[in-house]
């Protein structure tokens, strides 16, 4: 039930927000709007405004539409009284602007969402090297543990997220990454870097690893540690009086010493405090023992930016999604990246439910991704598109002639055969990865 609300939820508002860009400036530019659909097939709810657009909410929501008088064939065509309403007599500059303006609604979609988030609050892991693995790339490379990544291949990287987008931004490339820590730079040789992976793990595939500070956000109740005394906010930092550096080393002390006692010291506020810990005995399935003390780690920090100071980061943020989406969707296309990664309704739905469940900012980061892809895909030169749309509109511009109603039913049929192929590629993609799991 939680994948589809997200799900419908999701898609809706993107839907929703794409529709309302093509609506608006329909409406500035004169055009009469017969129809403001979100969804396709039987209406199941509907009400018309004093101008004589019909809002409906349609059976499946999977998408939406804004139908145009004397938009095409199929459009209701204008009489004598209402011709200088339509679409098919506007000027050329309208119908590009009207075009553009869903792809356009769906990337400022985008930076709203981000906006909110960065004003609202956020978490940030900030980019420490917790983890080098044995033989990996960037261990060959010579990069050590507590190292901060200050920049991948020229870009700021203040969080792990940060890295990730950059270092997704060579997906199925060949050449170095340039990773600058605080110490040196190091460069990493890839060659058709994961060309092949659905879904890679970007940081494991390099043997990196986030350092997680052994910082407490949560003491679960009747538990090992809430015995001992340990309270929101403790950051360990001895433990059987060994130094402590990350979250990892606290895990695994736990996790060896079942029901036998440890000694503790945390730093509470600014004071040391001695704890005597004895985690619980913990039975698996496969026979195996190891300890539990109840405790759970802050990830990351909490960030709010003011309204003013969110303004450039949160453009940055969409530029660079902009940006790792564009590309993504040429080197599919290209064959640079596995077309497996290409995901339908199932995918998102999944997607979608996970993050909700997991709280407000991962959803609404999802949304912000999704929307952008969204906005760039729409921008694809193929009739039934709003790229397509675009481009008849540029000819009709540069020719100042109107290209023939038959000429864009054609290519309509087209665009529909194209995007259809498209669509049941993504769902076979994850019907596919159903069956695999």
């Amino acid at each position: 039930m939680t994948y589809l609300v997200g799900f419908v939820l999701a898609i809706l508002i993107l839907v929703f927000f794409h529709e309302l860009g093509h609506f608006l400036v329909a409406r500035l530019s004169g055009i009469k709007v017969l129809t403001f659909s979100i969804g396709f097939g039987p209406k199941l709810c509907s009400f018309k405004d004093r101008l004589g657009t019909e809002y409906q909410l349609a059976a499946f929501p999977i998408g939406g539409y804004v139908r145009m008088l004397g938009e095409d064939e199929f459009a209701e065509r204008p009489t004598n009284e209402d011709s200088d309403q339509a679409f098919c007599n506007a000027h050329a500059s309208r119908k590009v602007a009207v075009a553009a303006a869903g792809p356009f609604a769906s990337l400022l979609l985008g930076f709203i969402i981000f906006y909110v988030i960065l004003i609202t609050g956020t978490k940030e892991l900030d980019a420490y090297v917790g983890e080098v693995a044995d033989g990996s790339p960037v261990m060959q490379a010579g990069m050590q543990v507590g190292e901060r990544i200050r920049s991948v291949d020229d870009r700021s990287t203040k969080s792990w997220t940060d890295v990730n987008l950059a270092l997704a931004d060579r997906l199925g490339d060949t050449g170095t990454i340039e990773i600058e820590t605080d110490n040196r730079t190091y460069f990493v040789e890839v060659s058709n870097w994961l060309h092949d992976q659905v879904e890679p793990d970007l940081l494991a595939t390099l043997g990196l690893g986030p350092e997680f500070r052994a910082h407490i956000a949560e003491v679960a109740s009747e538990t090992a540690a809430e015995r001992a005394g340990f309270e929101v906010g403790d950051h360990i930092t001895h433990i059987n009086h060994n130094e402590i550096s990350n979250w990892p080393e606290v895990a695994a002390l736990i996790q060896a010493n079942p029901e036998r006692p440890m000694v503790v010291t945390v730093d509470r506020n600014g004071r040391s405090e001695t704890l005597r810990l004895v985690p619980q005995l913990i039975v698996a399935d496969d026979g195996s023992q190891y300890g539990l003390a109840g405790i759970r780690p802050e990830i990351g920090r909490n960030v709010r930016y003011g309204v003013l100071e969110a303004i450039p980061l949160a453009f940055v943020k969409t530029v660079n999604l902009i940006t790792l989406s564009g590309e993504s969707i040429y080197k599919m296309v290209m064959g640079d990246v596995h077309i497996g990664n290409l995901g339908g309704p199932v995918r998102i739905a999944e997607y979608a439910g996970d993050l909700v469940s997991l709280g407000l900012e991962p959803y609404l980061t999802l949304l912000a991704a999704l929307t952008i892809a969204l906005g760039l895909i729409n921008l694809l030169p193929i009739p039934m598109l709003d790229g397509g749309h675009i481009v008849f509109g540029l000819i009709e511009w540069g020719t100042r002639k109107p290209i023939p109603v038959k000429v864009q039913a054609i290519g309509m049929r087209i665009g529909l055969f194209l995007v259809g192929c498209l669509m049941i590629f993504a769902l076979f993609n994850d019907v596919n990865r159903l069956l695999a799991s």
